[in-house]
């Protein structure tokens, strides 16, 4: 399960905006716990999950997973960002060097 399938499971019909008062939260914030951005703390995941009418143990170890999701594509794109400047380093030079062999 999603973490933003529990969360529009405790919203039950009623606005995000109206659910964001009542958990105070800013309504940003959780359009962000949505769309999965970001992740609410262990409090609010808590009263998220009372409030959609799951065990809490099934909600966190929905929560866990979506942490981990999130800091794989993290790694990633980490990963992918210190490998670009080394490949147009290695291409810079490389062009460098096929101009000099070419004259």
């Amino acid at each position: 399960m999603k973490y933003s399938d529990l969360i529009e499971m405790a919203l039950k019909g009623r606005s995000v905006n109206s659910m964001a008062r009542a958990w105070g939260v800013p309504q940003p914030t959780l359009a962000r716990y949505m769309q999965g951005n970001r992740l609410p703390d262990y409090d609010l995941a808590l009263k998220i999950a009372t409030e959609a009418g799951v065990e809490p143990g099934e909600a966190f170890v929905a929560l866990a997973e979506e942490q981990r999701n999130m800091k794989s594509k993290n790694f990633k794109l980490q990963r992918g960002f210190v490998q670009t400047p080394l490949l147009l380093t290695m291409t810079a030079s490389s062009a460098f060097l096929l101009m000099i062999y070419i004259m």
